[in-house]
């Protein structure tokens, strides 16, 4: 009596599928807006973008040098002692342009300018039409493919397309994801909590996760578990968002309104998933729109977030998922989870001393107060489902959340 239901739940990838079997982005969410270059790094290319320059527009020289005429080398070094200063050649520097007159450019280490513009040359130097002379079109030419549709700008992106010659880039609009945080025990951060109360830390780690995935978050106000209260903030999500996020009241406790409320407005996809924390995850579609209900506790909004609001996200902005690096790791105690879920367990890795490119994962229990620790922890674990556990010593795979080099 009393024990949980853990069998019969979909696998993340299961509930997914069927979400968005049952939902499509709407064409308008694949709208294009136009950004300068300097708001353009991390937003999505809608189209494939060409170049309108041509560089170097003439041919331009290629080392800091000096540009000379290359028929004065036909029969070897010319006398450069009676040589002046644009008569004979002209400074040249890297990217230059310089006069038709002068056809070749001489590096300047091998050539020494004389107070009186005469010239020293290496006896090495060889010259002959076009040498040290970038042809025109030779960094970029007009028309050529710069980026195309569908990737996220880096910063070395804005140095190709401004090459191009873009200015205003053209990105697919982000889709704007309400996040309604619910509880009457809730108090904003910087809040301290009385009796009876519990800190909102999960309206900023969620919206700064959406922002890393690409999305336009809008977080709403605390709502206590009031139903007209939860009504009016869901039905306002709803007409200014494309998506809509409730967390908290998910499960069926006494004043888990949310559920009631989303079934009530929505079409139920499932009811919770195959993934712990965070079983009771709902996923809904109401207006056309997404609408899930994510769990309350910290780590099961994250495992949320992570596996379902970046899928959603990535779905709106048609993108791949990000993908998370990962080292092998021997785990330094022995593990148990429920083989029926994929258990999110994260970790503090650390470096063998006696082999630094040996890793050893320490499993933490946010059950067990580890809380804070679980959320600042450097690495991750997501159980397969059917893993009951393992052994101390057992080789596994963890995600990076922090580089190799902070371990």
């Amino acid at each position: 009596m009393g024990e949980k239901i853990v069998h019969g739940f979909p696998l993340r990838e299961e509930a997914l599928a069927d979400f968005f079997a049952a939902w499509q982005p709407p064409a308008a969410s694949m709208a294009t807006e136009l950004v300068s270059l300097d708001d353009a790094v991390g937003r999505i290319t809608a189209r494939n973008l060409t170049s309108i320059n041509t560089l170097p527009v003439v041919r331009a020289s290629a080392c800091d040098g000096i540009a000379v005429k290359s028929t004065a080398f036909t029969n070897g070094l010319p006398n450069t002692s009676v040589w002046q200063l644009g008569r004979d050649y002209v400074r040249a520097d890297t990217g230059d342009d310089f006069s038709d007159d002068y056809d070749a450019v001489i590096m300047i280490e091998k050539a020494v300018i004389q107070p009186n513009g005469s010239v020293v040359l290496d006896n090495d130097v060889h010259v002959e039409s076009g040498t040290n002379v970038r042809a025109a079109g030779s960094t970029i030419q007009a028309g050529a493919t710069l980026m195309e549709a569908g990737l996220s700008i880096r910063p070395t992106d804005l140095a190709t397309l401004a090459m191009g010659g873009v200015t205003l880039v053209p990105v697919r609009r982000k889709p704007r994801i309400a996040f309604i945080p619910t509880g009457s025990e809730l108090v904003p951060a910087g809040i301290a909590p009385r009796r009876g109360q519990n800190v909102d830390t999960n309206s900023l780690m969620v919206k700064h996760m959406l922002l890393e995935y690409g999305a336009d978050p809008v977080i709403f106000p605390i709502v206590h578990d009031d139903p007209s209260a939860l009504e009016t903030a869901f039905v306002e999500a709803l007409a200014v968002a494309d998506a809509v996020i409730i967390n908290g009241g998910s499960a069926v406790g006494e004043e888990d309104f949310n559920v009631r409320m989303i079934e009530a407005r929505g079409r139920v996809i499932h009811h919770y998933i195959a993934a712990v924390p965070g079983r009771p995850l709902m996923m809904a579609v109401a207006e056309g729109k997404p609408v899930i209900d994510l769990p309350g506790p910290t780590l099961a909004a994250y495992f949320g977030t992570q596996w379902c609001l970046q899928a959603i996200t990535a779905r709106f902005l048609g993108i791949p998922l990000q993908k998370i690096p990962t080292v092998q790791a021997r785990a330094a105690a022995s593990v148990s989870g429920p083989p029926q879920m994929a258990n999110i367990a994260r970790v503090h890795l650390t470096r063998d001393e006696e082999s630094p490119t040996s890793y050893t994962a320490h499993f933490l229990n946010f059950k067990a107060g580890d809380m804070a620790a679980c959320m600042a922890s450097n690495a991750q674990r997501v159980s397969p489902f059917g893993e009951g556990g393992f052994e101390a010593g057992t080789l596994v795979e963890v995600d990076l959340l922090r580089g190799e080099e902070y371990l």
